[in-house]
């Protein structure tokens, strides 16, 4: 990209910028009069759900776009989708990219706008993908007024899941709280992210009630549009939420879940395996990991029952099960294989 074009007008994912009724999403698609800014709406909404394939498609002819929003958009589009897709260099290589675009908005000293769309983008891909950022990434909180309120609602819940990791859980809620303060109106895809970072707060607080009620507060967010790649890419980290909330009541929901579950935890993994050089375990289900994940939590068993709606005894054979496919004789050795 020899400069950072900008057409006015044009921002970043205008998908998940977009505020609309549920159930009206491609009413709200048609209605973007940009050509290029509605065909990657389009892609936004295969990718939200869980339909990678037709998103990649779409976006890949902008990898190379001399618009930075254009671009920007399918550089994120493209790590995700192909990330589920397991196609591990595309992913990476779509991830350089928008590290060499935020490069060039500071080198070249470009319009606010632009940075704070480059910022938001390179905080989005390395915070799902759990990859540390360097001294020399900008702050996002600095950045984040310059966004529409749609993508500044996106941008909070990438911050809040940023705390989440570093395991300050008060403050990510309190953020994810006041974002939902910020504007009466509905943005269906940045508030349903919202939802599911306060759910993973509360497990970590073990006040299932409340996580429970966010999470069924997502998902009639999502039920309408079918928007349900949040849940897969949260699963993990929502620790048994989705499995009390769906697997028995929405058994057809639950399956789909869980079906872009494992193709997406495994090319993450792919992918963050040899970045961090880590070994994150590919070889549990997404029950399993559930339990995993509580498990290295130091909860005990009786508290993994109750929470997941499972008898002690049942939990217990998961639990022998677990160790026994990670090769390992302890339980506190789960922590080495999970993404906490």
């Amino acid at each position: 990209m020899d400069e950072l074009h900008f057409e006015k007008g044009r921002t970043v994912l205008p998908l998940v910028g977009s505020s609309f009724e549920l159930g009206k999403m491609d009413e709200a698609i048609a209605s973007i009069e940009d050509a290029h800014l509605a065909e990657i709406a389009r892609a936004e909404a295969c990718y939200f759900s869980a339909d990678a394939k037709g998103c990649v498609e779409i976006v890949t002819k902008y990898l190379q776009s001399e618009d930075v929003m254009l671009r920007l958009s399918a550089d994120s589009l493209c790590v995700f989708g192909n990330l589920t897709l397991k196609n591990a260099k595309e992913t990476q290589r779509a991830r350089l990219d928008a590290g060499q675009c935020l490069q060039k908005a500071f080198r070249d000293n470009a319009k606010e706008e632009i940075k704070a769309n480059c910022v938001f983008v390179n905080y989005l891909i390395n915070t799902f993908l759990h990859i540390r950022t360097g001294a020399e990434m900008p702050s996002l909180e600095t950045y984040i007024p310059y966004l529409p309120i749609g993508q500044r609602l996106f941008a909070l819940s990438v911050l809040s899941h940023g705390m989440y990791l570093h395991q300050n859980y008060e403050k990510a809620q309190g953020v994810v709280q006041t974002a939902m303060l910020l504007t009466e109106r509905i943005y269906p895809i940045p508030f349903i992210y919202l939802h599911c970072i306060a759910a993973m707060c509360q497990i970590n607080r073990k006040d299932q009630k409340s996580a429970v009620q966010s999470i069924r507060s997502a998902m009639s967010l999502a039920r309408e549009d079918r928007l349900f790649e949040p849940f897969i890419e949260y699963h993990g980290l929502l620790q048994g939420v989705l499995e009390v909330c769906l697997r028995k009541s929405e058994p057809e929901i639950y399956k789909k879940l869980t079906d872009g579950i494992i193709s997406f935890s495994r090319g993450w993994m792919e992918v963050h395996n040899s970045q961090m050089n880590k070994d994150v375990t590919d070889v549990l289900t997404p029950l399993e990991f559930s339990i995993a994940m509580l498990a290295c939590r130091d909860w005990t068993n009786q508290e993994i029952a109750q929470h997941m709606g499972l008898s002690v005894n049942t939990v217990k054979h998961y639990v022998s099960d677990i160790l026994n496919k990670l090769q390992i004789d302890k339980r506190e050795k789960i922590k080495d294989f999970v993404n906490q």
